[in-house]
């Protein structure tokens, strides 16, 4: 039997089908279940929180432009790849417009020699798809997924519960440091942490089933 919040969540048709009909609420949620994994990816790849907020925008432009040509099928790459494909290409744009290149980081010692030669860096453009870029993408994409399912736990869990979680799951405090603060047996923390838990893996698998419907074909360069 489906419990209450289930209920509510299967009422809902995924989150990539409304964007895709170009449902307001739609584009909100997406805006912000993505906007700060794309922000995070940028500044991970090395450029300033300016262009950052470039490499959200140009995304958000790209998707809206390109994301009414999905279509199912099982044998294409995911929504979530599509997404990475775009947001690397859009990372690309700025390290095009400074001509320097993503993954090479400045050292205490200063830029490298070569760093602002556009020769140079037109020769280095292929490493945009090495697989260390793609990881940082992963990386900041699933902690934005782990971050949004655990608001949501927030709101459907009581207040209580989710402080012991918090506590003794995020911030990793010990069963004694929580038991000590908020007055309750080792026992109970454990017993409240992974309730929630399973409620934060259950809106995880939400999140990621609402972007799973799979590209046509990807235009990750547009």
């Amino acid at each position: 039997m489906s419990s209450k919040n289930d209920d509510i969540y299967e009422t809902q048709p995924a989150l990539i089908s409304r964007v895709q009909q170009n449902e307001e609420d739609g584009w909100t949620e997406f805006y912000q279940l993505y906007r700060d994994f794309i922000h995070a990816s940028a500044q991970a790849a090395g450029l300033n929180h300016e262009e950052g907020n470039d490499v959200v925008q140009e995304t958000m432009v790209s998707v809206r432009k390109y994301i009414e040509g999905f279509e199912p099928d099982r044998e294409r790459a995911k929504f979530r790849t599509w997404l990475r494909k775009i947001v690397r290409s859009r990372i690309a744009d700025q390290f095009r417009k400074k001509r320097r290149n993503p993954l090479e980081f400045r050292t205490d010692e200063g830029p490298r020699a070569d760093e602002g030669s556009h020769t140079s860096f037109t020769n280095r453009i292929p490493d945009l798809n090495d697989i260390e870029l793609d990881r940082v993408i992963d990386g900041k994409l699933e902690q934005a997924i782990l971050d949004e399912a655990r608001e949501r736990a927030q709101r459907i869990v009581k207040p209580r519960d989710y402080e012991v979680y918090d506590l003794f799951a995020i911030r990793d405090m010990s069963a004694a440091e929580v038991a000590k603060k908020l007055n309750i047996n080792a026992t109970t923390i454990r017993v409240k942490t992974f309730r929630v838990r399973r409620i934060v893996d259950q809106e995880v698998r939400r999140i990621v089933a609402s972007m799973e419907s799979p590209s046509a074909n990807p235009q990750p360069n547009q």
